[in-house]
């Protein structure tokens, strides 16, 4: 039995109408499916849960990187498996699957692919599967909010990121890696990844891998000029700023930030606190491997 979990609003509306021709295509297939439409933030978690309690498996995620956050922290470390349609905004997680776009050709994908696992992220009491940060990328996500209505892809983050250009002030942190010594760091940013991308594309942390059992950490030191920052959003995207002299790359499997204040993007979802302590969780999420994600 496959659960499909529908987001409603993800994309515009796109989950909502895929979900039809999902439906189509799991009957002319003859798989046997339910259909469980959210209606607020956190039923999909909720569901999740349960399903994994009830030994359900295997699930179909009809939305965004928001809805597939959801989902995760309901199945991390069962063995429900996780099948992505992707429906949402930037679809970032998708891209780190290498999954077709085209959301039918995503999950017929994943149909006839064999079974393995990733791994995901813990901050703090909540699970991600993607990319975690703090700075600019906060800033950028905050603003972005404002342009949704553009569509999809790349578009509207690109439009949040000139409107952070105008309202962002570098972070001090204290930084911490696999238990050892803390160090004061400035920072514009800290993206702590699973996977590669976020904001329909930009590749945040280029060399994470989602199942090679560690984080990668990418520190850029705080930048006070907007001219400069915007001289470097190019390499931002392109993920080639990891190069820089001004960027500094870990990979481990935990640290810990320290920094009062602070709000934490978790997979797109944006969380206030004041510390938070990061961990990787090896092969916790059962998925389908495409050839091209194997």
């Amino acid at each position: 039995m496959l659960t499909l979990v529908v987001n409603p609003i993800a994309g515009n509306g796109l989950a909502q109408r895929t979900h039809e021709r999902v439906r189509a295509l799991l009957e002319s297939r003859g798989i046997e499916y339910r259909s469980f439409v959210t209606q607020a933030p956190g039923d999909a978690e909720a569901l999740c849960r349960n399903l994994a309690r009830d030994g359900a498996e295997a699930v179909a995620v009809l939305g965004g990187d928001g809805t597939l956050n959801e989902v995760v922290n309901g199945l991390a470390l069962s063995d429900v498996t996780c099948l992505l349609v992707p429906c949402g905004t930037g679809n970032d997680f998708a891209k780190a699957m290498r999954l077709p776009k085209e959301p039918l050709a995503a999950l017929e994908a994943q149909l006839s692919a064999a079974p393995g696992r990733i791994d995901l992220g813990r901050m703090n009491d909540r699970v991600f599967a993607n990319v975690s940060g703090i700075g600019f990328d906060v800033e950028v996500l905050r603003q972005t909010v404002r342009f949704k209505r553009l569509g999809r892809g790349i578009l509207p983050y690109l439009c949040g990121v000139i409107a952070a250009l105008f309202r962002f002030s570098p972070l001090r942190a204290r930084v911490a890696f696999d238990g050892g010594p803390e160090t004061d760091m400035r920072l514009t940013i800290l993206s702590i990844g699973n996977g590669q991308y976020i904001g329909g594309g930009m590749k945040a942390v280029p060399d994470a891998v989602i199942d090679d059992g560690l984080l990668d950490a990418i520190a850029v030191e705080g930048i006070d000029s907007r001219l400069k920052i915007a001289t470097l959003l190019p390499r931002f995207i392109s993920g080639t700023h990891a190069r820089l002299p001004l960027a500094h790359v870990t990979r481990c499997k935990a640290l810990t930030i320290h920094c009062p204040g602070m709000t934490v993007n978790l997979d797109g979802e944006l969380i206030p606190c004041d510390v938070a302590k990061f961990v990787l969780l090896e092969n916790a999420l059962r998925v389908r491997k495409c050839a091209q994600n194997a």
